[in-house]
């Protein structure tokens, strides 16, 4: 099936949308200039991600996460030429479990659906059947869940269209039916999607998004890549510059996009990506002039600040066209930039080893949390699992395995509510989190969450025996 280039990422979120309500199995694959990525689909489900860019390689993703060496990518090599593929390659030689593999082939999969919401143009087409493909490893991760994660990093990364970045004009909800359906946002995500009523100014919402871990700008965003929300830029027959629009809003972010600038590279001023082709920069220059020239700035009514605030944020948007337009400026830059990523990459490297003895005894902890939580030495067990989560608050099973113990002592089931949503946060695919927590609803007597975090769970793993037992027992009392 082909897909004509236009608005790629909304047709994609589209495709893939439809695709995760039927059972087919298939390959996206999409293609601009000398850039292939693909996305394999398996029962309506994102087996894997692939792309021809090195950085996106799952062995380079695998070095980003600190679980491979680049001493290995040799070794790699030489088993590939084997004839070994690259999942059974990478295993072989750097000794990865089946669990670290999974976590980069999600790492890789995130990454590159991110990567496609920055495409303004490109080929896309949908073949029927997974193809040849020898990965080992695959995710069957939800598509809905995939893109609302890809949405997020693309924020988060600033990795997205020009017209979204900054925020200007007016917003509103995707007029097609259904536009949301499926689509799993947190409750930051879905309290913004609520505050759109009509056609609604973004000047006028962001001050009433509450601030927070979450910039509200990066939420709209992510909800703009999503297709719920629609944005709109101009009016029917004219224009708007930044110039144009109310001061005090213009200036905030004007002022924004400046720090922003001051610690980004030339792609990401220009906000395309690294692959991207020579009209993508030539285009994302000019929408920048269009809206940030200083020479719209100098009416009286726009004040000396905006066109100073305009006059420093062109400095950098003309550097970084004047670079990245003439093929050899680029390509020095492009090996200066490698150079660097590869230093800090080598500093991550040299704390990460520091955080070893940090990871080691947060194991040990769980472990000896878990041995007095089985002996229902539950006192013991909390304090023990209290310090594997202050060494790494970021791990879901600690965080799940100490709710579970503080739920069994009653002075602390409020904190082993905190724990075990915490550790849905972090793993949103955790049924045996969702069961704990509705087992500890029941303790308090709260039956209608208690139902609701058992169906959750079954949304999840729909052959939970455990959660449909419990069902069972909710209906019965």
């Amino acid at each position: 099936m082909n897909v004509e280039s236009g608005d790629l990422p909304a047709r994609l979120v589209g495709i893939l949308l439809k695709l995760h309500m039927t059972p087919n199995s298939c390959v996206v694959r999409l293609e601009r200039g000398s850039s292939k990525k693909q996305l394999v689909i398996t029962n309506g489900t994102l087996a894997f991600a692939e792309s021809n860019l090195p950085d996106e390689h799952l062995a380079h993703v695998l070095i980003r996460m600190n679980l491979l060496a680049r001493k290995d990518l040799k070794k790699i090599s030489a088993e590939m030429k084997s004839g070994r593929g690259s999942d059974e390659a990478i295993m072989l030689a750097a000794g990865l479990d089946d669990k670290r593999m999974t976590e980069g082939t999600y790492e890789q999969a995130v990454a590159i659906l991110a990567s496609l919401f920055a495409w303004n143009g490109g080929d896309l087409r949908v073949f029927q059947g997974e193809g040849v493909s020898r990965r080992q490893c695959r995710l069957y991760l939800s598509l809905p869940l995939a893109l609302v994660e890809a949405a997020r990093r693309a924020a988060r990364d600033h990795r997205v269209p020009a017209p979204f970045q900054p925020l200007v004009g007016v917003v509103f909800a995707n007029p097609k039916p259904g536009a949301r359906a499926n689509l799993p946002l947190n409750s930051a995500e879905a309290f913004v999607y609520g505050q759109v009523n009509g056609r609604t100014p973004i000047e006028h919402l962001l001050p009433a998004l509450p601030a927070g871990a979450e910039r509200p700008e990066e939420l709209i965003q992510r909800l703009l890549l999503l297709g719920l929300l629609k944005l709109e830029t101009s009016a029917p027959e004219q224009g708007i510059s930044a110039a144009q629009l109310p001061s005090a809003q213009v200036s905030g972010q004007m002022e924004d996009l400046l720090r922003q600038f001051e610690i980004a590279n030339l792609y990401e001023i220009l906000s395309v990506p690294p692959d991207a082709s020579d009209d993508d920069i030539k285009g994302a220059y000019h929408e920048r002039a269009k809206r940030y020239h200083p020479d719209l700035f100098e009416s009286k009514g726009c004040g000396a600040n905006r066109h100073a605030l305009a006059e420093k944020l062109f400095t950098y948007i003309t550097g970084a066209y004047t670079t990245l337009s003439n093929p050899a400026a680029r390509a020095n830059y492009d090996e200066m930039r490698i150079k660097k990523e590869s230093r800090v990459e080598a500093a991550v490297q040299g704390r990460a080893a520091a955080d070893s003895e940090k990871e080691r005894m947060a194991e040990t902890l769980y472990r000896a949390g878990r041995a007095s939580l089985k002996r229902r030495e539950f006192e013991k067990a909390g304090a023990q699992l209290k310090e594997c989560v202050w060494l790494r608050p970021d791990i879901a099973r600690f965080h799940h395995l100490l709710g579970v113990a503080q739920s069994e002592i009653a002075l602390q089931r409020k904190e082993a509510e905190q724990h075990l949503l915490k550790a849905i946060a972090i793993d949103p695919m955790r049924s045996d989190s969702l069961i704990e927590l509705g087992k500890l609803y029941i303790k308090v007597r709260l039956p209608k969450r208690a139902e609701a975090q058992f169906h959750e769970a079954l949304r999840v793993d729909p052959d939970n025996s455990e959660a449909l037992r419990l069902l069972q027992t909710l209906r019965v009392f």
